[in-house]
């Protein structure tokens, strides 16, 4: 696809740079920056999704790999002073390449949900939750440990021939370096990797049907290596190999001092706290990833985002924007005057883990309007995000949380949101948060201290809850929950 590039100017290159990569489910991103955060220059490549077949996601590996040269080429050529590039990537993909490094196959990514039945099984097994408390990652279709077994059960062949399984930034690292390794960072996002000793974890290993020896050799996100040429950099270009896009969006946010949360929701959302132990939730409800040696990321994905506020727009009013939406809705009273909605139209990821949940209205009588629907529609996708806020507050106190995502443009959408936490919510000035956690991760690996900046940063706005609204949405949280344990019942009969 056409990338899109901004430039700050000429002269800003002939000064000190780093580069951040984060390599994303729709498009690779090369941003530079100074060491101050201020952005020099972007480009970004998008690329498609793969569905070959129902519950399949999948993407082209080579598309991917032209990208990352694309950006890099664009960002690169008149920078003097390259002091590191630095990489971001979604977690939980999984190529089957050959000793080359050659894909034996398109790149399974964290959509697919072939793996639904082998998940399953592995949650609901004595097994499976010893492996969670070790490694940290949700038993669900999107985890590499689920994948493989799928493999091993339909299609064994593909682990027979395949020299390894990689992720795609192992793919890319090893297409710039020649080496294979991944971060511990991205390692702690398979289900196989201990979160405590940073090394494969034998039993995971064992359930996914694969020798260690099929997957590469786990690294400190602070390992450098230099770049063999090509892709725009020059030979002996420093490379560091960086962490997962949702550790290094804590980072990249601020979000990584006690108190503070970070909640995210774009098309789907997140809730994440920092954490410098590796302790795991005994419910399995949220998952405990490796930022680096000694911080660890907490909290949980949902599918409860900005897709489903699409989805009735665009099946209820067409033609009228989102943004007109959501003005009709902040004039109707919380509560929606007794509406209740499961915004579980995609299944649920975090805290439920239920690929087969089901969403819906409840409550409906005759004097509600399709502006009862909206406001019902964004009281359920902030109902769902707070209760993670809830079970996150189980580890330690949230005094305050840093939103980002498309629902930060609508302030009553964000005033929504901290009402149904009871906490204050800041927009911290916009950045690129995946690529400037990766670089923060390259200035700390190059003796700068990297958390200098947090000193500056400005926050745009804040938006302070309503006490009487918000013991209104703690009730109302509780009544969603038990609606969707009632639902779940349903369908065994």
């Amino acid at each position: 696809m056409p990338g899109i590039s901004i430039f700050a100017g000429i002269d800003s290159y002939e000064m000190e740079s780093w580069i951040g990569v984060d390599i994303g489910t729709t498009n690779t991103k090369a941003v530079v920056f100074d060491e101050a955060g201020r952005v020099l220059a972007h480009h970004s490549v998008g690329y498609d999704m793969i569905h070959p077949e129902p519950d399949y996601s999948e993407q082209d590996p080579e598309a991917i790999w032209e990208a990352v040269k694309t950006v890099l080429e664009a960002v690169s050529g008149g920078l003097t002073d390259i002091r590191a590039v630095s990489f971001s990537a979604a977690m939980h993909s999984l190529l089957p390449v050959d000793a080359a490094g050659n894909p034996l196959g398109n790149l399974v990514i964290w959509a697919d949900n072939r793996a639904k039945v082998e998940a399953q099984e592995l949650r609901d097994s004595e097994a499976g939750r010893a492996i969670f408390r070790v490694c940290g990652t949700p038993l669900h279709p999107m985890t590499p440990l689920c994948k493989l077994m799928w493999w091993s059960r339909h299609q064994p062949e593909v682990i027979q021939r395949s020299y390894k399984f990689v992720g795609i930034k192992e793919f890319i690292w090893f297409r710039l370096t020649g080496e294979w390794a991944i971060d511990y960072s991205l390692a702690s996002a398979t289900g196989m990797f201990d979160i405590s000793t940073f090394a494969w974890h034998a039993p995971a290993l064992e359930t996914a049907g694969i020798p260690e020896a099929k997957l590469s050799p786990p690294v400190s996100p602070y390992h450098r290596a230099e770049a063999s040429g090509g892709a725009g950099l020059p030979a002996g270009t420093p490379l560091i190999i960086g962490a997962s896009d949702g550790c290094l969006a804590n980072l990249g946010t601020g979000a990584i001092v006690p108190g503070r949360l970070a909640i995210t929701i774009g098309t789907s959302g997140a809730v994440r706290v920092c954490s410098p132990d590796a302790a795991t939730d005994p419910l399995m409800r949220t998952f405990t990833y490796v930022l680096d040696e000694g911080t660890y990321i907490v909290g949980g994905g949902t599918n409860s985002g900005g897709v489903i506020l699409q989805w009735i727009a665009e099946q209820l009013f067409p033609g009228i924007p989102t943004d007109e939406l959501i003005t009709r809705a902040a004039a109707i009273e919380p509560g929606a005057d007794g509406l209740i909605f499961l915004p579980y139209l995609l299944g649920e990821r975090a805290p439920l883990w239920d690929a087969n949940a089901r969403g819906g209205f409840f409550g409906l009588t005759l004097q509600h309007t399709p502006a009862h629907l909206v406001r019902a529609v964004l009281e359920g996708i902030c109902l769902h995000t707070c209760s993670l806020v809830r079970i996150l507050e189980e580890r330690g106190p949230v005094n305050e949380i840093f939103a980002s995502g498309g629902f930060a443009r609508s302030p009553e959408w964000v005033q929504l949101l901290a009402d149904c936490a009871g906490k204050p919510v800041r927009l911290p000035e916009t950045v690129e948060a995946g690529a400037w956690g990766a670089v923060l991760l390259a200035m700390k690996q190059a003796g700068r201290d990297h958390l200098k900046w947090l000193e500056g940063l400005q926050i745009t706005r804040t938006f302070e809850p309503d006490p009487v609204r918000a013991a209104l949405y703690r009730r109302l949280g509780e009544r969603q929950l038990k609606l969707y344990e009632v639902t779940k019942e349903l369908e065994t009969l």
